[in-house]
């Protein structure tokens, strides 16, 4: 496959921003929540929801981390016209059955890892466990009598990563970019955002959130944003640490966690509720 213009259009956007940071921010998992805790015994139901965000500073994103991955997709694929996304390349499903050979996978991983060695990345990462969230509703309301209010956990998450990043930027300027989930969706998360720097939110008042730009920029997949992939790429370790702390062979979040913001305090950056 060739490279495509709207690919090289879409990273020019990103790299004419004025801001000294870029946010580029995933998720794993899906906002519903079985209050069945037996359904949860089914594999194929994940129970944890996790955004994560990846923050590197623009000029880091153009001179090392954009084009590093592109050399990395070439390397392999000979195409920078490739979109890595974590599911498939776990499975190596697709393209990414040349994976199957565990030599080229290792080398494959070599490789990403150095790159993010090499680009200084920080990362932000909230997840929220359903099963632990659903034995504290149900406690709460067996104290309590009232009935626990869940709420979005999707939102909730991103709010719980806005207030770190904006912890993060303290003075300086940073931009969150999201890749696309729909036009209703898309407006759900600009309205966290818009509402914290409006209102603060329950933990942080607004001042917190005065270094990230009011508007979030979204892309769509087809835009092949190398920045969006990388944040996609680290986020299902954090996902699966949430799940099974005690994971022994949970390695990529072994290597990712010294790139967490560390904070006030040991990880702020990492938060895991309840």
């Amino acid at each position: 496959m060739e490279e495509t213009e709207s690919y090289k259009n879409k990273e020019y956007e990103i790299l004419r921003l004025p801001h000294r940071y870029l946010i580029f921010i995933d998720e794993v998992g899906d906002p519903f929540v079985h209050f069945d805790l037996k359904k949860y015994d089914d594999p194929s139901v994940f129970p944890v929801m996790t955004v994560t965000a990846v923050i590197v500073s623009r000029s880091v994103y153009q001179d090392i981390l954009m084009p590093g991955l592109d050399e990395i997709k070439e390397y392999f694929f000979q195409s920078k016209d490739i979109y890595f996304h974590s599911r498939e390349i776990r499975r190596k499903d697709g393209i990414f059955k040349i994976f199957l050979n565990e030599n080229l996978y290792s080398e494959f991983k070599r490789k990403i890892d150095l790159l993010l060695d090499k680009s200084s990345i920080t990362i932000i990462s909230s997840s929220i466990n359903k099963m632990k969230l659903i034995r504290k509703a149900i406690e709460f309301e067996k104290v309590s009598g009232v009935k626990y209010n869940i709420g979005d956990i999707y939102l909730r998450n991103v709010g719980y990563v806005l207030e770190r990043i904006g912890h993060f930027l303290k003075e300086d300027r940073g931009k969150i970019i999201f890749e696309q989930r729909g036009r209703k969706e898309s407006r759900r998360i600009q309205a966290v955002l818009t509402d914290a720097k409006r209102d603060g939110t329950f933990y942080c008042s607004k001042e917190r959130f005065r270094g990230i730009d009011e508007k979030i920029l979204f892309f769509n997949k087809e835009d092949n944003i190398n920045g969006l992939q990388i944040a996609d790429y680290c986020t299902y370790p954090f996902a699966r640490h949430s799940k099974n702390p005690v994971d022994s062979n949970n390695k990529l979040f072994d290597f990712l966690r010294k790139y967490v913001y560390k904070g006030d305090f040991w990880e702020y950056g990492l938060k895991e509720w309840p």
